[in-house]
C-alpha cells in the first residue's frame, strides 16, 4: 500500500488544503506537524494539532463533502498523501457494519462542527450587544 502514497514537503505555515476543498486525499504526518483550524469572521480557531504518524484529511473521502477544515504545516512537515480512490477500493472491501459505523461518526463530527459555528456566532452577537432578547 506504500506504493500508492506520495511523499511531499511542507515549509512552515504552508497550506496542504483549504475549507472548503474537495476531498481528494488523506495524509499521514512522516515527519514534523500539522495543524488543522477554521477561519471565523476574521479569527483563526484551531481545532487540533496532527503529530507524526497522524492521519489527517480523511473524512471527506468517506463521505464525499468538501473538506470542513484548513490544514497548514505548523513547521517543516514531511507528508505523504493518499489519493481518495485508494482509501475508497479499501473501505468497499470492508464489512458493511463498519462501513456505516465510520459514516454515523463522520455526520457526528460535522454536525458538532455546526453546531460550535452556532455558538461562536451567537457568542459573537452577545459580545456586540446584538443577542436576541428573551
Amino acid at each position: 500500500m506504500s506504493a500508492a502514497f506520495q511523499r511531499r514537503v511542507f515549509a512552515p505555515g504552508e497550506i496542504v488544503f483549504h475549507e472548503g476543498d474537495p476531498g481528494d486525499s488523506l495524509y499521514v504526518v512522516e515527519k514534523g506537524r500539522v495543524r488543522i483550524w477554521r477561519a471565523h469572521d476574521g479569527h483563526d480557531t484551531v481545532i487540533g494539532m496532527v503529530e507524526e504518524g497522524g492521519v489527517f484529511g480523511e473524512m471527506a473521502i468517506f463521505d464525499r463533502k468538501p473538506r470542513m477544515a484548513n490544514a497548514s504545516a505548523d513547521m517543516e512537515s514531511t507528508l505523504m498523501r493518499m489519493p481518495a480512490s485508494v482509501l475508497r477500493e479499501s473501505l468497499y472491501g470492508a464489512d458493511p457494519l463498519l462501513r456505516q459505523l465510520v459514516q454515523i461518526l463522520i455526520d457526528n463530527i460535522r454536525t458538532m462542527a455546526r453546531r460550535i459555528d452556532e455558538l461562536e456566532d451567537m457568542v459573537e452577537a452577545a459580545q456586540k450587544g446584538d443577542a436576541p432578547q428573551n
